[in-house]
């Protein structure tokens, strides 16, 4: 393949126009244009090409015998070569293809597998008709090997990947004691709890509410708000401060802005799905997800 033509094609698949491309080198898109229609660039900036194309010198040329190298630097590389704002998004359809290699481990088409336009799904939901009602199945993805286990959503609309190793001493060596556990469930089970855990997130971090404020935006009673945000508090979800306004002092709460919320509720969802509806299930797993527990969880 010429070089121009072989710019064109990695530059395509990496989703970047000419403009973006030639911007990344500092050149202009009509250079880069005259590059992949037959032009050459200059010897000095094959490097740089390389690299926002994420591959070898000897990739541009069309050599099949290029060395093996780390593959973390080929893929930084490749990432640094895609656009900011699509570089989550193409990093997760990589993730999505890792889903279907135990189905094509020794077969012939695993070249095809790469060019597959079915990962990620447009939608994760399958709709049917049930006595004339629409119910909407969530469609997920899981593999369970000895080596740990990854879980996802491998959908456009819900896109959602989990990679987990397993550790050397188990997932449950890392597991709080069953009592923070039941303190956190009692928590959010509280008439209110939820409402508020949501609007919380729903504003802007560092804010401070009242009672009152933050009853009114999720909806409840005060006196519900202020018992759900009480258990909510030793649980470390939230902080309480006292807030100085000329007269009494006024309590405030502030929303820890813990990043585990969102996959916990998605998380949530997966473990109380009525069916197992899932687009890949994979397991070749012998032992169990958990080890035996310690006395320390068995006793709280």
């Amino acid at each position: 393949m010429e070089l121009g033509k072989t710019i064109a094609t990695l530059r395509k698949e990496r989703g970047m126009t000419q403009e973006q491309l030639g911007q990344a080198l500092g050149v202009s898109g009509q250079a880069v244009s005259k590059w992949e229609n037959g032009g050459a660039p200059d010897a000095e900036m094959l490097p740089s090409i390389a690299d926002r194309l994420g591959v070898t010198i000897d990739t541009l040329y069309g050599r099949a015998d290029e060395p093996t190298e780390d593959m973390r630097a080929t893929m930084f590389r490749w990432l640094a070569a895609i656009p900011a704002e699509r570089r989550m998004d193409e990093l997760f359809r990589v993730f999505c293809t890792l889903f279907q290699l135990p189905n094509y481990v020794g077969d012939e088409a695993l070249s095809d597998l790469f060019g597959a336009t079915l990962w990620p799904a447009r939608t994760c939901y399958s709709v049917e008709f049930s006595g004339g009602k629409e119910e909407k199945t969530w469609l997920r993805s899981a593999l369970l090997l000895d080596a740990g286990l990854q879980l996802g959503v491998c959908a456009e609309d819900c896109p959602m990947y989990l990679l987990m190793p397993e550790p050397e001493d188990g997932y449950d060596a890392n597991f709080a004691d069953n009592k923070s556990y039941r303190a956190l469930f009692a928590a959010l089970a509280l008439p209110g709890a939820l409402e508020i855990f949501r609007a919380l997130y729903a504003t802007k971090k560092h804010t401070f509410f009242s009672v009152e404020v933050i009853a009114k935006a999720a909806g409840v009673d005060a006196g519900a708000a202020k018992t759900a945000l009480e258990a909510m508090l030793g649980c470390h979800l939230l902080s309480k401060h006292s807030v100085e306004t000329g007269e009494a002092p006024l309590e405030a709460y502030e929303l820890h802005q813990n990043v585990s919320f969102v996959p916990f509720m998605l998380f949530a969802r997966w473990l109380c799905a009525d069916n197992d509806s899932y687009f890949c299930y994979w397991e070749t797993r012998e032992k169990p997800i958990l080890r035996k527990e310690t006395a320390e969880h068995e006793n709280n």
